[in-house]
């Protein structure tokens, strides 16, 4: 049977792909979003302060699903563009090895060194047992966590992007009403976040499940005589848009470092909420990039390659567009925006407008930067991928982050992930251009 993603108009794919992407993206980041604002709400700055703590570990969860899901999808796709779907199931089993074995890992280390791990995120005496309350309940549902999102581009690669849709946001709304409900008339405060955000997974899990019993899904396991060569095929194509998580977990570790050097806790409970925001519009942007991602991939396997780009062109617009609307939300309504996640009085409400105006200037070239690696890797681009994506979200902004601050202090901090989002989009965007005149010509 012919692929919808080789017959359908790019444009109406697209958009059909588009809205429940954006949906499942808007309703993954929901957690920790709705988690800061009730803890802020609860706790005050340090609640939102350790919140910033914690968001590495998140950071690290999605970087082990979008690896090997990421990876296994692409190369997936390129088999139905090329009528191989045999092989696209044996590289769903690799792909599955591979995240089970690598979650697993991840969970016992971090069940074993909890405390380690969030000291070394920036944790301090004060802040360390509000970080502790809310991480006990996610370590214990890590698998869950890594699932969801390695689960999520296979169901899209199995054209069924609205089970994506629905399970996230079912997930998601429940987190709303148990951050409510465990928070406040419950007083379970920073546990009570966790709990909601644990049991909001679950749910999303077994949606999830729920594909694998329906007739018309196709992914099966099965033994892979090519084991070796697939993991390593999935790795390296999948770590271009999996590193955007470990940039998102190194840049917070450093970040709150820096912060505590140079401002304090105040400023970290600012920073909280601006990350915590960066993380929602970054997994948003992610999502374009995973809608167009199954799309433009089939269709270089199959050798249509002006579809291919019309998909780019559209992803690439709407990126621009996305962009500007978060900064110009940061931009234009800072104060509101603290009030919004936290009890903002006093010094937080003095220093915290100026700290996310500047660092709100950032989203302006961030969501085309993240999806321009999406769509190399879609191409077959992956070591580009990979560079533009490490040095984007690692390399340049640790860089800066580390010498900007001895001049300007505070204030380099935030100007840091400005600069490193301009210096990728000089180089990221000539570079695909290139790209698309030569598979074209």
């Amino acid at each position: 049977m012919t692929s919808a993603f080789l017959t359908d108009d790019i444009n109406s794919l697209y958009f059909r792909y588009l809205i429940p992407s954006l949906g499942g993206a808007l309703a993954t980041s929901i957690y920790s979003f709705v988690d800061t604002i009730a803890v802020g709400q609860a706790c005050g700055p340090d609640g939102a302060a350790a919140i910033a703590i914690i968001n590495p570990f998140f950071a690290i969860m999605c970087f082990i699903g979008l690896l090997f899901g990421i990876g296994g999808s692409v190369l997936m796709s390129h088999c139905k563009g090329e009528g191989r779907e045999h092989d696209a199931n044996r590289i769903f089993s690799t792909s599955f090895v591979l995240v089970a074995s690598a979650g697993t890992a991840a969970w016992i280390a971090s069940a074993i060194f909890i405390d380690d791990i969030l000291i070394f995120s920036g944790a301090d005496s004060v802040l360390l047992p509000y970080a502790r309350s809310y991480i006990i309940p996610i370590v214990v549902s890590f698998p869950l966590f890594v699932f969801n999102t390695y689960i999520a581009p296979m169901i899209r690669y199995d054209e069924e992007p609205s089970l994506v849709m629905k399970a996230v946001l079912t997930g998601g709304i429940f987190n709303i009403f148990g951050d409510w409900f465990f928070v406040f008339p419950l007083g379970m405060d920073m546990f009570g976040a966790g709990l909601a955000t644990a049991i909001g997974a679950l749910i999303q899990t077994l949606i999830y499940l729920s594909h694998f019993i329906r007739k018309h899904s196709s992914l099966k396991l099965m033994k892979d005589g090519r084991l070796k060569e697939n993991s390593r095929r999935i790795t390296a194509t999948g770590f271009g848009a999996s590193i955007l998580d470990v940039a998102i977990a190194v840049l917070t570790i450093i970040i709150n470092k820096q912060t505590m050097r140079y401002g304090g806790r105040d400023e970290l409970a600012v920073l909280g909420v601006i990350m915590t925001i960066s993380f929602l519009f970054q997994h948003i942007y992610a999502g374009i990039g995973q809608a167009v991602q199954p799309i433009a991939s089939t269709n270089f396997g199959a050798g249509l390659r002006k579809r291919t780009w019309k998909s780019f062109s559209l992803m690439f617009w709407t990126s621009a567009a996305f962009g500007l609307a978060s900064m110009l939300i940061s931009v234009c309504f800072p104060s509101a925006i603290l009030r919004l996640f936290m009890d903002a009085s006093g010094n937080v409400i003095a220093i915290g407008p100026h700290i996310v105006t500047i660092y709100g200037l950032s989203f302006s070239l961030m969501a085309m930067n993240i999806n321009i690696v999406f769509f190399l890797q879609a191409v077959m681009k992956p070591f580009p991928a990979m560079i533009f994506s490490a040095s984007r979200g690692i390399a340049v902004s640790a860089l800066l982050l580390y010498i900007l601050p001895i001049f300007f202090g505070m204030d380099g901090i935030l100007w840091a992930m400005v600069a490193a989002e301009i210096a990728t989009a000089m180089i990221a965007i000539p570079y695909t251009l290139m790209v698309r005149k030569a598979q074209l010509s």
